[in-house]
């Protein structure tokens, strides 16, 4: 009888310290690519697998100086940012485009993070959206605050005139 009851108790305390094995993965916000951009589908990458890739050390040719901020309002999460940073830099070589005039457009929204670009001037700016994650992750390495937040703009990677931001989807 003695031995059953400790046995038991044995039993009962292993399966308690076990139980944090079993929690589930956690659940990651959708990655949306931007208006003409390829599905993740059509890629075969998942929105986990964009969340879960880490982000790897860069060369990068910067014709911008990196800008933070430039307000609260601006942050927003990080690895939400580093999922859009990852869908880009799956794309490869495929041409991220943005309009001439200054107009904003968005590359990618993923939780409350987005990638946002856009023209220095009035001609339409192309990078191959690899050179695109380039300067967003120029963003995640300088602008990233402590409370893990982002938001920033830098030049895609050798195009001083198209300009990637890393930002709240709200901003």
């Amino acid at each position: 009888m003695y031995f059953s009851s400790i046995a038991t108790s044995m039993l009962f305390a292993t399966a308690v310290s076990a139980s944090p094995l079993l929690e589930q993965r956690k659940a990651h916000p959708e990655v949306i690519p931007g208006p003409g951009l390829p599905s993740l589908a059509s890629l075969g990458l998942t929105t986990a697998q964009l969340y879960e890739t880490p982000v790897p050390g860069a060369e990068f040719s910067a014709q911008f100086d990196l800008k933070c901020g430039p307000n609260n309002r601006a942050y927003g999460p990080v690895n939400d940012v580093i999922a859009c940073y990852n869908y880009l830099r799956n794309l490869g070589g495929r041409a991220c485009q943005v309009p001439g005039n200054s107009v904003l457009i968005t590359f990618c929204t993923a939780g409350n993070g987005k990638a946002t670009g856009q023209g220095l001037n009035s001609n339409a700016q192309s990078s191959a959206c690899s050179d695109v994650a380039g300067g967003l992750l120029q963003v995640i390495n300088g602008c990233t605050r402590s409370d893990q937040t982002v938001a920033g703009f830098q030049a895609a990677n050798g195009n001083g005139n198209l300009i990637v931001g890393g930002v709240n989807r709200n901003y």
